[in-house]
């Protein structure tokens, strides 16, 4: 799977876009059911982290796509760190259009 729906400091013009920036690829504005918590300890703490809901109001992102994520995965992982889980999630493109595709959710401790 050659996709990842992001929701927070990996998307465009935000602080941390330069990493995905780097990889290079394709964005297409894109939503998730969910909601949005920000961390309250850790090494993350501040930054926000989605649970996945279909009941869940839809959570705005992109959704970035390249042929490249399968050799970035672990440094995408790393970049993650312990406190999020790459996880399969359905995301929904402005054009209607569902497709599966990878997203970095809250990890349960």
């Amino acid at each position: 799977m050659n996709q990842l729906f992001v929701y927070g400091t990996l998307c465009p013009n935000r602080e941390n876009a330069h990493i995905l920036g780097r990889i290079g690829g394709d964005w297409q504005k894109a939503s998730v059911h969910g909601t949005i918590h920000i961390l309250d300890w850790g090494p993350d703490k501040g930054l926000p982290a989605i649970i996945l809901n279909d009941k869940d109001s839809l959570v705005e992102g992109y959704l970035f796509s390249t042929e490249k994520l399968a050799e970035n995965w672990q440094m995408l992982d790393d970049f993650e760190g312990f406190q999020y889980e790459r996880v399969v999630v359905d995301v929904s493109v402005d054009s209607g259009e569902k497709i599966q595709a990878w997203t970095y959710v809250m990890k349960e401790m």
